[in-house]
């Protein structure tokens, strides 16, 4: 990360999470991985959290994850919830698709090991122990979002739940090539694209969530409409709503393991789906939501609709509803 972003992240934290505890630190990488250099993190604990229960974790790819990082309504979330913040840094690979800036999104190559020994390193320079072994949410933008999607295959007992916004990556670490385990299947993810995203498109995205939601994942498939490869925080109330319910579903904690989320009950996600006249990086047509309804579960589903996804309750269900039904959605701030 350039040095003005740097200067950008402190002001952002500095502004919007007062009293709070931040630190940082970097992982070298081992001589079998393949990270380029040393991979670089901060971390910020809020000052009501006096035990972490889990650690919410966002990897710099654009403007709008850092304005998650400090943003007030993600903070009081944080409060709840005794989550800390982390910031993960871009980590050129040695070798990556792509070419000699980017990262290799397979986290079995090292840059899983180095999520969690920045954890461990953290849990000693900040008096926190429980975080060596804390659980993780994961918010990803675009080929971070494919870097978490495997990452949940990667450790699924350690991951409570993963946002994935326009998800997509280089072969052989994009979406269609994400293989889960049943516990991985287990671990809620919403899964969010652009309806007018020409480099990662909606079809792999959708085809990755309805491969496993047919197995019974419990997930969401959120449509931003006529919207580019960018935007993540125009969605930060569904995802704040979402996650906080599936954080009282899990209840996360160093010690214990995850609960896994007992689906009856809860809300059914229909859209209509319009192609537009936008392809995405593997030559498929993109498609915007021109429909949606909700079902509480049971109910028959609608006709001609694709299924997208599960809701714990029907206000996050209703939530999604007005989200996607949006003709389309602002862009906020490009990569």
């Amino acid at each position: 990360m350039s040095l003005g972003k740097l200067a950008a992240l402190a002001v952002v934290v500095s502004s919007l999470i007062a009293e709070a505890q931040s630190f940082h630190t970097t992982v070298d990488p081992l001589p079998n991985e393949n990270q380029a250099g040393k991979c670089s993190y901060d971390l910020t604990i809020p000052e009501a959290v006096k035990e972490v229960h889990a650690v919410f974790v966002l990897y710099d790819r654009g403007q709008d994850i850092m304005r998650f990082y400090g943003d007030p309504d993600v903070g009081e979330l944080a409060d709840k919830h005794d989550l800390a913040l982390m910031m993960a840094h871009q980590c050129p690979a040695k070798r990556a698709p792509g070419g000699p800036e980017e990262m290799d999104m397979d986290p079995s190559h090292g840059i899983g090991r180095a999520m969690f020994t920045a954890l461990d390193q953290f849990a000693h320079e900040s008096n926190h122990p429980e975080l060596s072994s804390a659980k993780v949410i994961l918010l990803g933008f675009s080929g971070t979002g494919a870097l978490f999607a495997h990452f949940v295959g990667f450790s699924p007992e350690r991951v409570v739940a993963a946002i994935l916004a326009n998800p997509g990556h280089y072969d052989p670490v994009g979406m269609d090539n994400v293989e889960l385990p049943p516990a991985g299947i287990r671990v809620p993810e919403m899964i969010m694209v652009g309806g007018a995203d020409k480099i990662s498109g909606t079809e792999r995205p959708y085809q990755y969530f309805r491969r496993y939601r047919e197995q019974g994942a419990p997930w969401a498939f959120v449509v931003q409409n006529q919207t580019p490869h960018c935007c993540v925080i125009n969605a930060k109330s569904l995802i704040v709503h979402w996650l906080d319910e599936i954080i009282k579903l899990r209840e996360p904690s160093a010690t214990k393991p995850l609960r896994d989320i007992d689906q009856h009950g809860g809300w059914l996600g229909y859209v209509g789906n319009c192609s537009t006249k936008v392809i995405d990086g593997w030559g498929d047509a993109t498609w915007n939501a021109c429909g949606a309804v909700i079902k509480s579960e049971g109910k028959e589903p609608p006709r001609q609709s694709l299924p997208a996804g599960w809701f714990p309750n029907k206000q996050v269900a209703n939530e999604w509803l007005e989200f996607v039904k949006q003709p389309y959605h602002p862009v906020t701030s490009l990569p």
